[in-house]
């Protein structure tokens, strides 16, 4: 995951001739007539999703107090100096409470090659994963993820800062759950239940577009990226291969029985014989792998080498585990399915707008 296992490497822009995903437009459905209410709408407002980790949903006052796997921990007010060991937790909690409640970010999140916020956080202090620097912050909350050490969460918690586990999973209608805690942790519910709804809207538009899984018409797509000279496929229980399921194609890798992300051979590529790669690793080193491939003979028959349907995708829709690999999902969409979606209009997510 970008915030755990990759380093950070200088982006340079891609080649002219090399085909880029770039971003599109959210979806603009057509207006439809609003019906006339024929009863007074209710005044009881609608309960809020009894989501796991929230112990009760129905107190919508403070303190409150979720549970996770650090526990049960109880929240007293709505927390207004939070940090977390996760980009994607750093671009869900963005979205609900906007950047103004961190109390400073990790490195990803500044870095514009892997960050979908990048824009929304300048100036804030960026801080290493040491416990010391964190505490430096000040926080009032921490939100971990699966991936976080332990022993780091240990002496955040040893010293007296409520610490949150909370998942992070590969698709994106995966997170609507913790999407839900997290809105109720931070006294965003309104917000959270509105992002659910928009992911599931859109992810909806697509769905309705595409074939269906076992569809034999779904193409083959392969993910792949190269780092320290070793080729990578995305294969099942990657956010990469959830991606391309979502927008109607086969992962090529998960098909052939690669689990998560696994190291591969050219020869394993050609046997795949894919008919898109997409490229999820920033530049320089994504237009040189597409290049190599191109030119390899022992990929000249695959479908993806013959057609040039090699094409560099933007890590931040790619890898992310938050909702703005959505954007993945409509990107792959719309470049196995032009024609489908030549009247709908994609967008990236509206950065928050409140106060």
């Amino acid at each position: 995951m970008p915030d755990e296992a990759v380093s950070n490497p200088t982006a340079a822009p891609p080649a002219t001739a090399t085909p880029v995903l770039t971003p599109t437009q959210k979806p603009t459905p057509k207006p439809t007539p609003k019906p006339t209410p024929t009863t007074p709408p209710s005044q009881t407002p609608a309960p809020y999703p009894a989501v796991a980790g929230i112990v009760d949903a129905s107190n919508l006052g403070w303190p409150r107090q979720v549970e996770t796997s650090e526990g049960v921990v109880t929240i007293e007010s709505p927390p207004q100096r939070i940090h977390t060991l996760s980009l994607g937790h750093d671009e869900i909690i963005a979205a609900l409470v906007g950047p103004r409640r961190f109390s400073g970010i990790g490195s990803f999140t500044a870095n514009p090659t892997y960050s979908n916020i990048a824009d929304e956080v300048v100036g804030l202090e960026k801080v290493t994963r040491d416990a010391e620097e964190v505490l430096g912050l000040e926080p009032d909350l921490v939100v971990a993820s699966k991936f976080s050490k332990a022993d780091l969460i240990d002496l955040i918690e040893e010293a007296g800062v409520p610490v949150v586990r909370a998942a992070l999973e590969s698709s994106a209608e995966g997170n609507i759950p913790n999407i839900l805690l997290l809105g109720y942790l931070l006294g965003a519910e309104e917000r959270a239940l509105q992002l659910a709804a928009e992911i599931q809207e859109r992810l909806s538009i697509v769905s309705e577009k595409v074939p269906q899984p076992g569809d034999p018409d779904r193409p083959a797509v392969l993910s792949i990226a190269r780092f320290a000279d070793a080729i990578s496929a995305a294969g099942d229980g990657s956010t990469e291969g959830g991606i391309i399921s979502a927008a109607g194609a086969v992962n090529a890798a998960a098909r052939d029985g690669i689990s998560g992300h696994q190291t591969v051979s050219i020869e394993s590529i050609a046997a795949m014989n894919p008919n898109l790669i997409l490229i999820t690793q920033p530049e320089p080193g994504a237009s040189r792998l597409r290049e190599e491939l191109l030119r390899d003979p022992a990929l000249a028959n695959v479908p993806a080498i013959a057609d040039e349907r090699v094409v560099i995708a933007d890590p931040r829709r790619y890898t992310t585990l938050s909702h703005w690999n959505v954007r993945g999902v409509e990107q792959t969409a719309v470049l196995l399915y032009p024609e489908r979606f030549r009247d709908v209009r994609f967008e990236d997510f509206d950065p928050f707008q409140g106060k």
